[in-house]
Parts: structure tokens; C-alpha cells; sequence
């Protein structure tokens, strides 16, 4: 393999993305190179990353002292202006403890491993951020400088252990400044360690891990917003001098989002990496393979020193007619703060029921707090952001008040505009798998983006870039959705053209891009507290 894809010879081309996301949306009918791949189990790679000599610093525990908050009021900070002062060690335990371990999952459903997870020698554990396939593909590093609150130098976050790796003592910031054209003195990057995913997805990983790496972008400016802080994460970057700093290769493990914290400052993005630092890391798998569409489209969204683009405005979703609109009611505040959802989260395999309905005031306030995000600023699309790359639809099944046909809603005036009319009893005939049963859905909610609009304006950055923002999405649907006490699944195994049609958009460039589950779970089902961190009662000193 190679150390380091050169992204100077591999330029942004739209076409690659375009040809990649099609083969994903066409899937489940035409099937994916490598044909009769077989996932090799018991050759799977480590859910964590490990190093082998790097020292180790303890962090805090995660979401003990996280202000009580809201998820609909911190989807509503994090869309606001950026704050200036850097963050505490106890906050960044926070943030990092998004992607750490939480809980043992335990509970019978419907998910192929549901058995297999009991026994004590395979152990499947929770964490507050939702993953295709559970697969935990990201990793994440900060980059301290002078005036960070621990001491300068590169460090990863060990999953397993809930502590820093320090890679190297020295000061990488300048490295990272000119990467992203903003200097600070720390920085927080998420990376995407491809094998991870491909081992079981092959060729569909891409599709997947870049809205893996959104779900933890989101999970992220949560905790900062809690914290009372927004941040504005830089997409558009150059990898090369970034996966350097980090001493990963660019092209097995390669960072996709970088946030800067602190004080910040506009530079030039001129930069010659260093020499990359002498790591040992431990890998699982025997045999490491590579697929080549995730090669393919990887190294097209690469940009290298390439201007990042003027922000386009030809890339929102098209105007409604609203004339068939329903209006929903006032959302009201969630019965749980942030970090108890970010510990309850999970995803509701075969557990969903279609009694009692699905109130529309619930579901409105799950879109609405969803749809906040989607205003959070970029580099690409800074605060205060006017037009959102992507759409909330509605599939009703049992939600009370409203006829089986598509909605499109409409976050400015928090409202469903009616749609076609479609058979819901046939999403469960284009849907895959067998670990939910669409019938006992109460909604359907489907993100979508005008895909090729964002690749003509970024090239195959563009898709990247929506991928993550799909993510994010996901993930405060998740957190929103476990606030107020309703189940809640995010799959992509629904026949995306066959979603294209039930909402009327196939002749146009939006495509559905991912599926919500949304509605009640059965009561009186028997647990266990398996819990890794619980907050401490009021006066307790812990």
C-alpha cells in the first residue's frame, strides 16, 4: 500500500461521485462489485484502535458535568455564532465520550447478533453515537498547542479505555492552520479508519461511513452547545498535511472534519507536511483487503491546496407549493436533558409498535429539532446559514392526524406539505432486511439532498459533504426522538428509488439519501443496568 494518496493527482471529479452514488441508490437492484463477497467473521478487525506504546492519560468521566439541557436547545446553539474560548478537559471528556463505551447491550430484539451478545465472551456495547452496522468506523484526535488544557502535542482517543493516547509531544497546529486555513490552538479532528466498515459493507462502506462521521459531527457540537459553545468544523481542507500530523496514511485511515477551538484566525493553506510519526498500531484482521469503488470515489473528494469554493446557492432543496400544508403543533420541551439521552440512545430492532399512534405534536418536535441542525454552519456554509443542503420527509403509518401520503416539512413555518399518495404496506417489500417490521413503524422519515447540485458546485467533495450532513441529521433525530420517549432506527436498507417515487421527486435531482424509523416501542420488556458512568446525584463529590 501506498503511505499517502497524493491529492495533487487526484483531483475533485464529479463524475466518480456521481457514477459511486448511483451503484449505491441502484443496489438493491443491480447488485455491487465484488460479487458473492462473503464476510469473513472471525477474521473481523478490533472495534478499537490501539497503539502499542503510547502512553495513556486518564480523562474525566464523560457527561457528569454537562449542563442540563435540552437536545432541542442545543440543536439550537449549535446553529448560532461561534464562541471564542476554549474548551475544559472535563468538556472534551464529553465531546470524546460521544464515540466511548456506555452500556452493555443485553436486550432480545431483532438484530442477527441478539443472542450472540449475551454470552460473556462476545460482548456488544453501547455508545451514544448510532453507527452503520455498529461498526464504529471514526476516530478521533485533538492537536494542542500552547494554551490548550492539557499539555502540547497529537493525541487519540482510546475508545476501549476512555483515555488520550499522546502520539507525540510536539506542536502540530501550525501543520493543521495551514491545512484549513484557520489557525488555533487546538484542534479536534474525526478520521475514518475505512476497514473497520469494509470489512462487512465492501463497497457500500463509503456510503456509510461518511454519514458515520456526520452522526459524530453532530454528537460533538451537542455537547459544545450544551457546554455554551458552538463550533464551525472546516470540510473543506488539505488531507494531506492533516493525516501527517495525526501519522495516519491518508488512505486506510484519512481525516474528514476538522474542528478548530479557541481563538481562531484566518491564514494562508500553504503547507509542506513533515515527516509522518513512526507509530506501532495493533491490527486484528490477518488480511486487510481493499475495495476498489471506495478507493475510486475517496481519492476524487480529495482537494489538496485547491481554493475552497465560494459558497453556492443553487444547492436547497426547491421550493414547495405550500397550499396543502398541515400545521403542526408548538414542539414542547423533551422529558430528557442531552447527556441522559446521549446515554439511552439506541436503536429499536423489532421493537416497534404501531399502537398507540404516533402523536403529531411528538413527531413535530422530532423535525423540528432534526431540521436545526441542518442550520449549523460549516467553512462551506458558515452561520448564519439561510439554505440547508437537505429535506425531512414524512412516510405516515400511525400518526394521528395525518393520511397515508408523503409530507415534505417545512422547517420555517413547521409544517407538512402534502405530497403523493402512496401504499406504505410496500416499504416493507422494499426493505431488506428482517430486523424491523415496517408495519409496526408508526413513521418513515427520509433525508434527502440534491446530490448532483452539491457535486457540480464542490465536485466529488460535494458528496462527502452531504453524506456527513446526512449524518448529523440521523443522529439528532436520534437523540430527539430518545428525549421524548419514542423509539427511533436508522436504516439504509430501504430500495432508495422505490422512496423516490413515493415522494414524487424521481425526475428531479433530489434523491433520498437515508431512512428514520420513528414511533413507539412495546412495553414491559425486562433489563439489565449495565452502565459504565452514571451521572452523580446532586452533592455527590465523585
Amino acid at each position: 500500500m501506498t503511505s499517502q494518496i497524493d491529492a495533487a493527482a487526484g483531483p475533485s471529479r464529479p463524475a466518480v461521485a456521481m457514477d459511486y452514488a448511483r451503484r449505491m441508490f441502484e443496489r438493491q437492484r443491480v447488485p455491487l462489485p465484488p460479487l458473492g463477497f462473503q464476510v469473513d467473521w472471525g477474521d473481523q478487525p478490533s472495534r478499537h484502535k490501539l497503539y502499542l506504546d503510547a502512553p495513556k492519560l486518564p480523562l474525566p468521566i464523560p457527561f457528569a458535568n454537562l449542563p442540563l439541557l435540552g437536545v432541542e436547545a442545543a440543536a439550537a446553539r449549535a446553529a448560532g455564532p461561534v464562541e471564542a474560548e476554549l474548551p475544559s478537559l472535563d468538556v472534551l471528556a464529553s465531546v470524546l465520550g460521544c464515540y466511548g463505551l456506555i452500556d452493555r447491550r443485553t436486550q432480545l430484539n431483532w438484530n442477527e447478533d441478539s443472542t450472540g451478545k449475551l454470552r460473556a465472551a462476545a460482548p456488544v456495547w453501547a455508545r451514544p453515537t448510532a453507527s452503520g452496522g455498529g461498526m464504529y468506523p471514526a476516530e478521533s484526535y485533538l492537536v494542542a498547542g500552547g494554551g490548550a488544557p492539557l499539555r502540547t502535542g497529537v493525541y487519540h482517543y482510546d475508545t476501549a479505555h476512555h483515555s488520550l493516547d499522546r502520539l507525540s509531544a510536539a506542536n502540530r497546529c501550525a501543520d493543521l492552520a495551514a491545512a484549513t486555513g484557520v489557525d488555533a490552538g487546538l484542534y479536534l479532528v474525526a478520521t475514518l479508519k475505512f476497514w473497520k466498515n469494509a470489512f462487512k459493507y465492501n463497497s457500500f462502506s463509503y456510503h456509510v461511513v461518511t454519514q458515520d462521521v456526520g452522526a459524530l459531527l453532530a454528537s460533538w457540537r451537542l455537547v459544545f452547545a450544551a457546554a455554551g459553545q458552538a463550533v464551525e468544523p472546516v470540510l473543506w481542507f488539505d488531507e494531506a498535511p492533516v493525516s501527517t500530523a495525526l501519522a495516519v496514511d491518508g488512505r486506510t485511515e484519512a481525516p474528514f472534519v476538522v474542528i478548530p477551538l479557541g481563538p481562531t484566525r484566518a491564514v494562508d493553506t500553504a503547507v509542506e507536511p513533515g515527516r509522518p510519526l513512526p507509530l506501532r498500531v495493533w491490527e486484528k484482521s490477518e488480511h486487510v483487503r481493499d475495495f476498489e469503488l471506495v478507493e475510486r470515489v475517496h481519492a476524487a473528494a480529495l482537494v489538496g491546496n485547491q481554493a475552497r469554493p465560494p459558497r453556492s446557492t443553487e444547492v436547497a432543496p426547491r421550493t414547495l407549493d405550500r397550499t396543502n400544508g398541515v400545521q403542526l403543533p408548538t414542539p414542547a420541551p423533551s422529558a430528557k436533558d442531552l447527556s441522559t439521552s446521549l446515554r439511552t440512545r439506541r436503536s429499536s430492532f423489532g421493537l416497534f409498535s404501531a399502537r398507540p399512534n404516533l402523536s403529531i405534536a411528538d413527531l413535530g418536535s422530532v423535525l423540528a429539532t432534526t431540521a436545526q441542525m441542518s442550520r449549523a454552519g460549516t467553512d462551506v456554509e458558515p452561520s448564519p446559514r439561510q439554505d440547508p443542503w437537505t429535506r425531512l420527509w414524512v412516510l405516515p403509518n400511525t400518526v394521528e392526524g395525518l393520511e397515508k401520503r408523503a409530507y415534505a416539512y417545512d422547517p420555517a413555518e413547521h409544517q407538512l406539505i402534502g405530497a403523493g399518495k402512496f401504499d406504505y404496506g410496500e416499504v416493507q417489500r422494499h426493505y431488506a432486511l428482517t430486523n424491523y417490521n415496517i408495519s409496526e413503524v408508526a413513521a418513515v422519515l427520509v433525508i434527502t439532498g440534491r446530490l448532483e447540485a452539491l457535486v457540480e458546485a464542490y465536485g466529488a467533495r460535494g458528496y462527502r459533504m452531504l453524506s456527513v450532513e446526512v449524518g448529523q441529521l440521523a443522529q439528532t433525530s436520534y437523540l430527539a426522538a430518545t428525549a421524548h420517549g419514542l423509539g427511533i432506527g436508522a436504516v439504509l436498507g430501504i430500495d432508495n428509488l422505490a422512496v423516490d417515487e413515493f415522494l414524487g421527486i424521481e425526475e428531479t435531482d433530489e434523491r433520498s439519501m437515508l431512512f428514520l424509523l420513528l414511533g413507539h416501542e412495546r412495553a414491559g420488556r425486562a433489563g439489565y443496568d449495565h452502565g459504565l458512568h452514571h451521572r452523580p446525584a446532586q452533592g455527590d463529590p465523585r
